[in-house]
């Protein structure tokens, strides 16, 4: 949720303009795939925690309970990537399958000017997520990853339910 006080700037964190970022970043990483929201939510919590994935470190840090996290960034995301296709970063395809994003051909530009270490860190994660999902084959790597969520959800309503 954004916190916000008269007159203050929203917040930048855990906002819709964050994980649009990140949405943009993701998916230029995968051009020219598309993924639809709920692949994106998914590769949107691998990006920030890519050492859940494999990786020799995440860029955020690794914390006990951010398995959560993963449970609320669905609307976040939703609202970030809606905002990219809006700002003409993120094209929205409509096909049988349903809605999918995939980075414009302006994303790529934008990605380039994100300089500061935190975003080079992003889009090294996001790099890295593509090569792996390129080595094992999208399909297979990504449903891996869902594999990953779905322990923890287990886990999570076995806590709750004790």
């Amino acid at each position: 949720m954004e916190m916000r006080t008269e007159g203050a700037h929203p917040a930048l964190f855990n906002s819709a303009l964050e994980a649009g970022i990140r949405a943009v970043v993701i998916l230029d990483a995968f051009a020219p795939r598309a993924f639809d929201i709920g692949t994106l939510s998914l590769l949107d919590y691998y990006l920030v925690h890519t050492k859940d994935a494999g990786a020799a470190a995440s860029v955020h840090p690794d914390l006990e309970a951010r398995e959560g996290e993963y449970f609320v960034r669905r609307r976040l995301v939703e609202e970030g990537t809606a905002l990219m296709v809006r700002g003409f970063l993120v094209d929205r395809l409509h096909d049988e399958a349903g809605i999918s994003f995939r980075a414009h051909e302006m994303a790529g530009a934008m990605v380039s000017l994100m300089n500061t270490p935190y975003n080079k860190k992003l889009k090294d994660a996001a790099e890295w997520l593509a090569d792996r999902a390129e080595e094992q084959g999208v399909e297979k790597f990504l449903t891996t990853l869902r594999t990953r969520i779905d322990r923890w959800t287990l886990e999570i309503i076995g806590e709750q339910q004790r």
